[in-house]
């Protein structure tokens, strides 16, 4: 017989020796509190930013989610000048790091301060709250569409013809700019100048306005100090000229028809006012004075080649026009003709710096490196660099803290301005210059301290408006309701007349250029 192999299966028990795998972390939990304010990583626009377009979109990143709780109205604002909240809206986006906040409705203002605010009570998902309320600034962009005011301001530009004092060593007489140091500090200037100055940048700041039928130009010349004596010295004076520019209509071409010049003398503001025969505003037989003008001239006469030629002072630094005499003030003669004269001219925005010569600051043009007939200015517009900065008053600012024009009230009927809340003064480091403070453009008056014939009702003249409201201002002082002249009231359906509605008026916060079909012609 033959035996068969048997299959065996053999098995091993390994429920002894096999170890079950543990997947449990080994690592401890992290029970550290969570104890660390949410920090700000980026705002936009930056602390400090200017030019920032509008309509306004800002975002403000942390570096932690926040609690969308705490996102809210009450806790991120945008405040404006005077400190009074924006309306709008925060939203918190889905990762809890960013912020943004959009205002209610786009009507920001251009070239002006805002802040951000961020309140205490804004809060990371584990309830920690930030530091203290975070303060972000920035400043918006100038309006649109300013070349063809600086054209403007180009095409009528003054020669400025700054008279010197014939004995001393004095000081230079020159339109400069305001931060001509390097700083936007008016408290050290005249210091600056009179221990460390060599050369100076001439400047000549100015604004544009526009009606439907003129254009009104004005041109601040500014002095790091009015070299008088006694009471009647004083730092960071100015002088304001202003020319009113008929707009082409029908066979009439662009002319310049006024000039108004504004100086300020202890506590009065004179204005002295130049038209020219062809503007009519002055009626044929007439006298300058019936029209409350200091003198009528032909347009070449008053403006040659478009310019008129500004005359300062010496010493008083009164706003004058070369040639002529006005009372006691523009003394026209054989002092001023063969006295020291500095001449300055716009030269297509290539300035010339005025420098001393042998350690002494020229006070002819004779007495400059080659004898030129002029030296040429910066034009800046005050829109984008001064007018930002109109806020800045107190210790080592621009403005004097104390003095405010405003609110400004315009005269029944108008409404442009109003309310108007601005520092009226340039700062004054002199201790003993009593009232003779230099002003920016917005705020010139009219206040004259002693009348003369041709002189109107000072009361006429709200205080600001020269400079806030030219069109008006022109109209109320050379226009009559007994007597007819050439300022008759604007006539939409035949475009003649003088209007006194603004396409634009940057300081009164009017922009109608796109919406006015009168100022699109």
């Amino acid at each position: 017989d033959t035996q068969q192999p048997t299959d065996t299966l053999t098995t091993t028990d390994t429920s002894d020796t096999q170890q079950p795998t543990d997947t449990r972390d080994a690592t401890p939990p992290d029970l550290t509190p969570d104890v660390t304010p949410p920090q700000v990583v980026s705002t936009n626009p930056a602390d400090g930013a200017n030019n920032v377009a509008l309509p306004l979109t800002i975002t403000i990143t942390f570096n932690e989610p926040l609690d969308p709780f705490k996102v809210a109205a009450e806790t991120f604002k945008l405040l404006d000048v005077n400190g009074v909240g924006v309306p709008g809206t925060p939203t918190l986006s889905t990762d809890g790091l960013t912020v943004t906040w959009k205002p209610t409705t786009n009507d920001q203002s251009y070239a002006t301060p805002y802040t951000i605010e961020v309140s205490g009570l804004v809060t990371d998902l584990a309830g920690n709250r930030i530091d203290n309320p975070l303060h972000f600034s920035f400043t918006t962009a100038n309006y649109p569409n300013q070349d063809a005011y600086r054209d403007l301001a180009i095409k009528y530009a003054p020669t400025v013809k700054s008279s010197v004092e014939l004995t001393g060593a004095g000081q230079p007489q020159v339109p400069t700019k305001l931060d001509a140091d390097g700083d936007w500090n008016l408290a050290n200037n005249k210091d600056w100048l009179v221990q460390q100055a060599t050369s100076l940048v001439p400047a000549v700041y100015f604004t544009v306005a526009e009606t439907r039928t003129h254009y009104f130009i004005h041109y601040m010349l500014y002095f790091p100090w009015v070299n008088r004596t006694g009471a009647s010295e004083h730092a960071n004076g100015t002088v304001v000229y202003m020319v009113t520019v008929e707009k082409a209509r029908g066979a009439t071409v662009e002319r310049p028809v006024a000039l108004h010049t504004w100086f300020r003398e202890g506590t009065s503001e004179e204005n002295f006012a130049f038209l020219t025969t062809e503007s009519g505003i002055v009626r044929s037989g007439d006298d300058a004075k019936d029209w409350y003008a200091q003198a009528e001239l032909a347009q070449d006469s008053l403006f040659p080649g478009g310019h008129f030629t500004a005359w300062v002072t010496a010493t008083n630094h009164y706003a004058c026009v070369w040639g002529q005499s006005v009372g006691n003030y523009c003394q026209w003669g054989s002092t001023v003709e063969n006295g020291n004269t500095l001449v300055f001219a716009y030269t297509n925005g290539s300035p010339t710096p005025y420098a001393k010569e042998n350690n002494a600051w020229p006070k002819t043009m004779s007495d400059i490196a080659g004898s030129p007939e002029s030296l040429g200015y910066a034009l800046i517009p005050a829109l984008t660099s001064l007018w930002p900065r109109r806020f800045e008053k107190g210790v080592a600012a621009i403005f004097d803290a104390t003095t405010l024009l405003g609110p400004y009230v315009p005269d029944a009927g108008r409404t442009v301005g109003a309310g108007l809340a601005l520092p009226s003064k340039f700062l004054q480091p002199i201790a003993s210059a009593g009232s003779s403070f230099g002003r920016p453009i917005w705020t010139i008056g009219y206040n004259p301290g002693t009348g003369m014939a041709s002189d109107p009702p000072k009361e006429r003249f709200a205080a600001g408006e020269l400079g806030i409201d030219p069109a008006w201002y022109v109209w109320e002082r050379h226009h009559s309701t007994v007597r007819d002249n050439s300022l008759v009231e604007f006539n939409e359906s035949t475009g003649l007349g003088y209007s006194v509605d603004y396409c634009f008026n940057g300081v009164a916060g009017i922009d109608r250029r796109t919406v006015d079909l009168a100022c699109q012609q």
